[in-house]
């Protein structure tokens, strides 16, 4: 599948999809550049590097390409050798080294992990909504926290808790409202409907509560919506300078106007299940009793390292809940959108699941159990070619402790930023061969007998679950999660895009599809 890059006519409306107060302040600086600059901004998509005006910057070439913003640093990166070094504008702290070489990423992800942290600019820019959880921390807060949440993720009675809670709400949930529609014959968001399962699935895991998101009637939540304002607002502050955020956050500017009652809404909730919860521990309602099997009570049942501190908890089970809902949903999202675009590799999923299931009646059960989803090799394959191409979090940000010179031979300076680009990395002819933009779940299959395997992969090449100290704990269920929904749902279904839909990202630190993924689906028959 080739990325498209095309020229693009920036216009009023388009800086209005944005939010109005969020890009203002870009209007208010770029006028500062004069008549020329602002030609040069209405001719359309720069074609290689951008200019580096006096006082602005790259910043012009960056605001004019945030409708594709991924696409476009591919284009460049792919321009530049697999590495580019972005300079903001004059004291905005938005000096960027951005890089798809996997020699500069393992660099920073392992070798040099103590120079390159999240930083504080990352940390502020997240406080807000995830505090000092485990995604938005560095040092010995991190290490305790991951400690904490390894511990209780890989105990045998939280896996399979993990099991039984993937399977119910695939089998309970998902498959009757998917079955509605489908006898409706009505067209749905597809990734309004992941999302939800997702945030349903991940809040039943963290804290042992139905939300409440998947069924006919598409209900708004508002815990799920709260968190999704919440979370929108954050995403927002990484393209702008820090100064011009706080600027708007005081103010209460564009979308910081909604923050403080959207956060509202996160942190009551989540305050009021940890004290219902501590409360039953106290009456002897724990685990041994009758009480939850979900992280939150693991938690406050914990010896030594337990977080006994209210703020510390709820961070934590907040970090998890955005770790698991956003990254499955949209994975999922795009598999399902490229597998209906690749006739043949639906046709392989679908005979592979009948194979492992027992025919195609799947011997009368309607969601395949951890042992079977273990069996699907093609399917694993497709999850991981699809997240190749469309990695959940399609660029990752580092701050430089100190001075440094990485593997590609680039100086780098303290306080500035690294960005590694996991969407960019994807099509990089230099890393996959000249089929690199293609879906191609082959590339992860032994010839010999077909199974998976990503051994001939160097790990700093494929960083979609992260790479380092800092991999993704969260991995195994991910794909528990995706492999189970998938099966599932294309055993039971065949899904139709609506005609003539424009699927693109949407401007945000997950891989959005910015209008969503419109279907409809058709009962599949043996």
């Amino acid at each position: 599948m080739l990325t498209d890059f095309v020229d693009y006519q920036c216009t009023s409306m388009e800086l209005y999809n944005l939010g109005v107060w969020d890009v203002i302040w870009a209007i208010s600086v770029a006028a500062l550049g004069g008549s020329i600059c602002r030609a040069w901004l209405t001719k359309g998509a720069y074609k290689g590097n951008p200019t580096n005006w006096p006082l602005l910057g790259m910043l012009p070439g960056l605001l004019l390409n945030l409708h594709r913003v991924f696409d476009w640093i591919a284009s460049v990166l792919a321009h530049n050798g697999g590495s580019f070094s972005f300079r903001g504008p004059w004291f905005s702290n938005m000096n960027l080294y951005i890089t798809a070489d996997p020699r500069n990423v393992e660099y920073a992800l392992r070798t040099r992990f103590d120079n390159y942290p999240k930083g504080q600019d990352f940390s502020d820019i997240f406080h807000d909504l995830l505090g000092h959880g485990i995604f938005n921390a560095d040092g010995q807060l991190w290490k305790t926290q991951r400690k904490i949440t390894s511990l209780q993720l890989n105990t045998r009675t939280c896996k399979q808790s993990t099991d039984q809670t993937v399977n119910r709400t695939v089998e309970d949930k998902l498959l009757p409202t998917l079955k509605y529609f489908c006898d409706a014959g009505r067209y749905f968001d597809l990734q309004d409907m992941m999302l939800r399962f997702t945030f349903d699935t991940i809040c039943m895991v963290a804290f042992g509560v139905d939300t409440g998101c998947v069924c006919p009637t598409l209900p708004v939540v508002p815990f799920s919506k709260a968190f999704e304002d919440a979370l929108e607002c954050t995403m927002l502050r990484f393209f702008v300078p820090r100064k011009w955020w706080r600027v708007r956050k005081w103010l209460h500017l564009g979308k910081e106007q909604g923050m403080p009652e959207a956060l509202k809404g996160v942190n009551k909730f989540l305050e009021k299940e940890i004290v219902a919860r501590r409360e039953k521990l106290r009456h002897n309602f724990g685990l041994s009793v009758g009480g939850k099997s979900d992280l939150m009570s693991y938690f406050l049942q914990m010896d030594g390292d337990a977080p006994n501190d209210d703020k510390i908890l709820k961070d934590l089970i907040l970090n998890f809940l955005l770790a698991g809902r956003d990254t499955s949903a949209l994975a999922l999202s795009w598999f399902f959108w490229l597998v209906a675009s690749h006739p043949s590799v639906e046709k392989k999923v679908i005979e592979e699941v009948q194979h492992v299931m027992g025919g195609c009646e799947m011997k009368g059960k309607p969601v395949p159990t951890r042992a079977e989803v273990s069996q699907m090799h093609y399917l694993h394959a497709a999850l991981t070619e699809s997240l190749r191409l469309y990695p959940s979090v399609p660029i990752d940000i580092k701050e430089i402790l100190e001075d440094d010179i990485l593997p590609d031979g680039a100086h780098v300076r303290k306080n500035d930023k690294l960005v590694y680009a996991i969407h960019a990395m994807g099509r990089m002819e230099s890393i996959w061969g000249s089929d690199c933009c293609s879906f191609r779940p082959e590339r992860w299959l032994k010839p010999d007998d077909g199974t998976f395997t990503d051994a001939h992969v160097p790990p700093f090449h494929y960083v979609v679950f992260n790479a380092g100290p800092r991999n993704c704990l969260g991995k195994d269920i991910a794909y528990l999660m995706m492999k189970t929904v998938a099966s599932t749902l294309l055993h039971h279904f065949k899904i139709t895009l609506v005609p003539g839909q424009k699927i693109e990202h949407k401007l945000s630190v997950t891989l959005y599809m910015k209008n969503g993924l419109l279907v409809r689906l058709e009962p599949r028959t043996p």
